[in-house]
């Protein structure tokens, strides 16, 4: 509808300050988690090394995989980012409720990817665990990772849910 009202959730809901809070530290909690070390590969004794999510796409793109560096670089470092920064948009922003929930379900189908590198990973330590000269263990970063993608799947059904809220409530007076 061309003439719909536009208005943010803020504006709905003026008290809810935690929601801006929550994902700014979201986004604080993404980046750190982004630039600690996700992997630990130990070859023999000699040699050992960590790859955080930026080392690890770097190394990628450095060693001319750009297909696996690309789909890192999107669904591991773009995508999150992306994704919690156009959360804080739709609940600050003036959208119609059609424009807002339409969002939210390109947000929802591309969700459903945001854990792809948590997989990688945890098929990497699987691999090198069963067996050869190789070692592989998941570090910090890959934890911290998981925990803000989930918090963020949680945070955005909890705006979605507001956000429909308003809608319902719009469609009944």
């Amino acid at each position: 509808m061309a003439g719909a009202p536009r208005k943010s959730l803020w504006e709905f809901y003026p008290n809810r300050v935690d929601i801006p809070v929550y994902l700014i530290l979201l986004l604080g909690l993404l980046i750190t988690a982004q630039c600690l070390p996700v992997l630990s590969i130990k070859k023999f004794v000699f040699w050992k090394s960590q790859y955080s999510l930026w080392s690890g796409t770097i190394g990628l793109f450095r060693d001319q995989h750009y297909s696996l560096g690309v789909i890192l670089l999107i669904f591991s470092i773009f995508f999150p980012f992306a994704k919690l920064c156009t959360l804080l948009v739709l609940w600050c922003g003036k959208f119609t409720d059609d424009q807002r929930l339409r969002a939210f379900k390109w947000l929802e189908i591309l969700g459903r990817w945001s854990m792809l590198d948590v997989f990688v990973v945890a098929m990497i330590v699987v691999i090198a665990k069963s067996g050869g000269a190789l070692q592989a263990s998941p570090k910090i970063g890959i934890y911290l990772f998981a925990v803000a993608v989930l918090l963020s799947l949680v945070v955005t059904v909890y705006i979605r849910t507001l956000a429909r809220r308003v809608s319902t409530s719009k469609v009944q007076e």
